[in-house]
């Protein structure tokens, strides 16, 4: 430990003894020489020089010493026959700290047996020769750090000046931007303008030729029934027969031109039989109004077209140039005929069935139910049976009618409330509907049949057909087809709001949701499928969604609008619609 101690205390005293140099220079005001300023001429170092041939560099060190201005790179006179610059460093030289001076010299000094010399606190290294320029490093030091430090100093302010000059340059141009965008966005407006006056123009000149259309269409489909002569089937036809029963059902077709085999195509991919045979190369569809194999007829450029319901795969035959379809029924089972035929004259239905049994009176049924029972039979609120055309109505306020089942399929025109559709069929999201001549696809959200009208969509419909001066009211021929018969007996019936005296109120049943005890709050239409909200009357804090075909009690969900959600309620063999609204912001019904 005392060892270890002692050599501490040496180390310490050595470092404290280090020499300190300075300030260099060098004199040629007699003979030139290199003058090493001691800060004190106590414990001086040892000293020694090398001069390097090869790199005409001359190497003096130093022991235990530091130099005042610190260890780097000196530059004295690169042009200079003695001291061209100074390389200070610090290195571990023969078990030694030195104080390394590495100097590229010039022609004067080509050894290292300088002649040294001490005087006092001057350490002095001599060499031969009286030219050269006398410098002291620590003034060259000094000027060249001033004038690096005033370069600095200019060329920051150059940088600041050609900063601020950029800057009021972006402040120009983004003024200049600015004013510019402006321009362009009053110019945007003022085209905006113009092209939503032009389009507004466009579509009151359409709605102007719609209504013109409709009105030439109603005009010549009233003179062709009033003209002599005048048939109610398609041109060229002169009969279409159906004839159902005894597990046989049989289509005939009679037209203008005498037919044979060789013209008759077999069904297509489409369950189409074309008929190659002279004819208009466009007509209206003429749908089938019974049995269950020929849907529908028309003419196209290609001839007569037959169009069979899906799967129909009927035995063809021609007989006497009558065209003849049959295939096998089995739906009625009842012993008779059933005979349907359309000719020039009229169409004329027959109907040879036997009923099995007797249908009972309401009056009996209601006298035959349990005496004990709770559920009121209303003689107010009467059942009555109407015809209903297969029309559609649009209860959107615009749509577009696109010419494929595809929202990204070419728009034919946009259709609006009240406009009148003929239903031809239903393609997933879409229905196939004909407008005029136009056949094309709607989102079959968008429309609705005439029965499926809520008593709100009702009224504005009727406003909607007075204004326009159109006489389109329920009941009433669609203006698609004047050559459509198709009806369909249905039982009807609407209970204006009321609670249906028929359902017993007793909340929830394992049959769905009692439809009596909750309220229309909300519907979400702008998703895939539309849904409904119902809120329990009595608990806010119960809550249910329905969508489309959604079971109920004694039902279930018929169809939902943006507006309405109608009901289908099925009970003691007869069916009824009930439609539910949302409420307005008055707390009342819409």
């Amino acid at each position: 430990m005392k060892c270890k101690f002692l050599l501490m205390l040496l180390s310490s005293a050595v470092a404290l003894q280090a020499a300190l140099i300075k300030d260099v220079r060098f004199d040629c005001s007699k003979n030139c020489q290199m003058v090493f300023q001691f800060a004190s001429d106590k414990n001086l170092p040892t000293f020694f020089q090398k001069y390097d041939n090869a790199s005409k560099t001359l190497t003096v060190g130093f022991s235990e010493s530091d130099f005042a201005l610190g260890v780097g790179n000196f530059d004295v006179d690169q042009s200079s026959p003695y001291v061209r610059s100074m390389n200070v460093s610090k290195e571990l030289y023969r078990g030694m700290n030195f104080l390394m001076i590495r100097m590229p010299v010039g022609a004067s000094i080509a050894s290292d047996k300088n002649a040294i010399a001490l005087d006092k606190s001057r350490f002095l290294l001599k060499f031969s020769g009286k030219n050269g320029n006398s410098w002291t490093l620590s003034k060259l030091f000094a000027s060249k750090k001033a004038a690096a430090e005033k370069a600095a100093r200019e060329e920051e302010k150059r940088m600041a000046a050609e900063r601020k000059a950029a800057e009021k340059q972006a402040a120009l141009d983004r003024k200049a931007a600015e004013k510019q965008a402006a321009l362009d966005r009053k110019a945007a407006r003022e085209e905006e303008k113009r092209l939503a006056a032009e389009r507004k123009a466009a579509e009151k000149q359409a709605l102007l030729e719609r209504k013109a259309a409709e009105k030439a269409a109603r005009d010549n489909i009233a003179q062709a029934a009033s003209a002599p002569g005048a048939s109610a089937l398609l041109p060229g036809l002169k009969e279409m027969t159906v004839i159902i029963g005894s597990g046989m059902e049989q289509f005939r077709l009679v037209a203008n031109t005498s037919l044979n085999i060789n013209k008759v195509s077999l069904p297509n991919g489409s369950f189409v039989i074309k008929l190659s045979i002279d004819g208009p190369e466009r007509s209206p569809v003429f749908k089938v109004g019974a049995g269950s194999l020929v849907k529908s007829v028309f003419w196209d450029m290609d001839g007569l077209n037959i169009q069979l319901s899906a799967g129909a795969k009927p035995a063809i035959l021609v007989q006497e140039g009558a065209l003849i379809l049959q295939t096998s029924e089995n739906a009625i089972r009842r012993d008779g005929f059933v005979f349907w035929s359309a000719r020039p004259n009229g169409i004329y239905v027959r109907d040879w069935m036997k009923s099995p049994d007797a249908v009972p009176e309401f009056s009996d049924f209601v006298k035959s139910y349990e005496k004990d029972s709770k559920k009121v039979v209303a003689s107010t609120q009467t059942f009555h049976l109407r015809p209903v055309l297969r029309e559609l109505i649009v209860v959107a306020d615009e749509t577009e009618f696109y010419a494929s089942p595809s929202d990204k399929a070419p728009v034919m025109q946009r259709v609006v409330f009240g406009d009148r559709l003929v239903n031809m069929d239903l393609t997933g999201l879409y229905r196939k509907v004909q407008i005029g001549n136009k056949i094309g696809y709607v989102n079959r959200r968008a429309v609705s049949f005439t029965d499926e009208l809520s008593a709100v969509q009702m009224e504005r419909l009727k406003k909607v057909d007075q204004e326009r001066g159109d006489m389109l009211t329920q009941g009433m021929r669609p203006g698609g087809s004047a050559l459509d018969e198709l009806y369909e007996d249905r039982v009807t019936y609407s209970s204006f709001g009321r609670r249906d005296p028929f359902v017993e109120i007793k909340g929830l049943v394992e049959e769905g949701i009692n439809i009596d005890q909750v309220e229309l709050v909300g519907i979400i239409w702008e998703s895939e499928e539309p849904v409904a909200i119902l809120v329990d009357s009595k608990n806010s804090g119960v809550s249910y969604t329905i969508k489309e075909g959604d079971k109920i009690m004694n039902g279930k969900v018929l169809k939902i609008t943006q507006t309405d959600v109608l009901f289908l309620i099925q009970e003691f063999g007869v069916s009824r619609r009930y439609s539910m609204g949302l409420p307005d912001k008055f707390g009342g019904q819409k």
